[in-house]
């Protein structure tokens, strides 16, 4: 929600209805009465929502940009950078209508964080449950300048007085370790950590896309060189950081998972079970459960086939919704460790566990040679293929096909 939204506190519970004068009288979308509306609702239904907070910049046309403008002597003027000419000023990527906030001084920080009706509280006391903070990696960060740890603690606090519970997740495109962790960002969207390595595991053998603000293709690697790479990344930062970041295979910035994978539901369908299995919050972009397709950000921001369902790809629903399903009654899939087991070219194999549960998963984009693991257990299926028996000496054989994705309770 931009800080120039409508004022809250209009509306009332979830029966009540809109009428007609009130569609064609309200702003865009219908204001505050039908936000009120769409957050009740939602939290009826034991869901959560998260405001999206742009900390780096606001548009041209916002009331503490214009008047900054209109008088070099306004007390908003402090809020930007403006150079020494009248008119000049940073701009986020150089956009002119997207004029960059200065946290150097204490009227942004009061009005976006501190004060009673600033912006953070506004929202959160309205029914919010947290933030997602767009380019917060720009975020209080100019040339020599460096205010971006002390952005996320203000935010933070603030975020706590009015909701104990209220999550924090970080816009961060590369390594956003150096910006987690003690009292600022709870977690990130983990492109360095969980989708740049997916997506060089499981990028189709004839697609070639940009890399994710990367100057080169996506590659295509093995999945030890991917193992590689996250456990790296998790080593930098804590597990409470990591597992209240998003997993993700796509976003509104990037392609589609299933252009990544050039069209191969059984890629996608690892991709969706590496999200749903690994440690980190499942995040889903409308549109990937049922196949849709994107080039780039722009292009993956396709409107939703509602009324066209013979276009939806059931087969990869159906897969997101039993994943999903897993997750959620799997508390090793949200609370356990993690341990990994094996890492090869084509197949991965690693446990979630936690006191009396231990999930074995195996994610192959392809055949490979079969994984032999002294694991002395027997292993259930709850996803994928049937039961593990162990031999004489403890050893399980795991299936060998692929693209596939197993995942079995071990005894």
């Amino acid at each position: 929600m931009p800080a120039e939204a409508g004022g809250a506190g209009g509306g009332g519970g979830a029966d009540d209805q809109l009428g007609v004068e009130d569609l064609l009288t309200a702003p865009l979308l219908g204001g505050d009465a039908a936000y009120r509306r769409l957050v009740d609702e939602a939290h009826r239904r034991g869901l959560r929502i998260l405001g999206d907070l742009t900390t780096n910049h606001c548009g041209s046309t916002h009331p503490w940009f214009t008047a900054a403008v209109r008088d070099k002597d306004a007390a908003e003027r402090e809020m930007f950078h403006f150079g020494d000419d009248a008119l000049g000023y940073e701009a986020w990527m150089g956009v002119p209508s997207l004029p960059k906030l200065n946290w150097a001084g204490e009227r942004l920080g009061r009005l976006m964080a501190d004060d009673a009706d600033s912006v953070v509280r506004r929202w959160l006391r309205f029914g919010l449950d947290g933030w997602r903070i767009d380019v917060a990696d720009m975020t209080g960060r100019l040339r020599e300048t460096d205010l971006t740890r002390e952005v996320a603690a203000r935010v933070r606090r603030v975020a706590a007085e009015e909701n104990p519970d209220a999550l924090l997740v970080a816009e961060h495109a590369h390594d956003a370790s150096g910006d987690l962790d003690g009292d600022g960002w709870h977690g990130t969207m983990n492109y360095a950590g969980f989708t740049r390595p997916v997506w060089s595991w499981l990028r189709g053998p004839e697609v070639r896309l940009p890399f994710l603000g990367v100057p080169a293709s996506v590659p295509r690697l093995g999945g030890d060189q991917v193992v590689r790479t996250m456990r790296a990344f998790a080593a930098r930062t804590s597990w409470r950081s990591l597992v209240h970041s998003w997993s993700i295979v796509s976003s509104h910035d990037t392609a589609r998972i299933r252009t990544v994978c050039g069209g191969d539901e059984a890629l996608v369908e690892i991709a969706a079970g590496l999200m749903f299995t690994l440690p980190g919050a499942p995040m889903v972009l409308a549109g990937d459960e049922i196949g849709l397709e994107g080039a780039w950000g722009e292009d993956g921001r396709r409107t939703m086939p509602w009324d066209r369902t013979d276009t939806w790809r059931t087969g990869t629903l159906d897969a997101y919704r039993r994943l999903a399903a897993l997750r959620r009654d799997e508390p090793a899939l949200r609370q356990g460790g993690l341990r990994w087991l094996h890492a090869s070219a084509d197949a991965l194999a690693f446990v979630r566990e936690r006191a009396g549960e231990r999930l074995l998963v195996l994610a192959a984009r392809a055949a490979h040679e079969p994984v032999r693991l002294p694991l002395g257990a027997a292993g259930t299926p709850l996803y994928g293929g049937g039961d593990l028996v162990p031999g004489a000496d403890g050893t399980v054989v795991l299936p060998a096909d692929g693209p596939a994705f197993h995942v079995w309770r071990l005894g």
